[in-house]
């Protein structure tokens, strides 16, 4: 199935191919992004990292800011 995922700020967009029934944690592991750096919204709706996705899912993430 096919997920697409849009990083912000960065506003780069990239299609993620993944097995049917995957996870959210899945998915970023497939992009070699760390799940704590990431806040996954689907719909506008922030969603936990151990959900599943159906195809065509459109996800969007917000880079984590931290630091001192």
């Amino acid at each position: 199935m096919k997920i697409t995922v849009k990083i912000v700020p960065s506003n780069a967009s990239k299609e993620v191919t993944v097995k049917t029934g995957s996870t959210v944690s899945e998915v970023l592991k497939k992009m070699q992004l760390k799940p704590e750096s990431f806040i996954v919204l689907l719909n506008n709706t922030p969603i936990p990292i151990d959900d599943c996705l159906n195809d065509d899912h459109n996800l969007t993430l917000l880079q984590v800011a931290s630091g001192g």
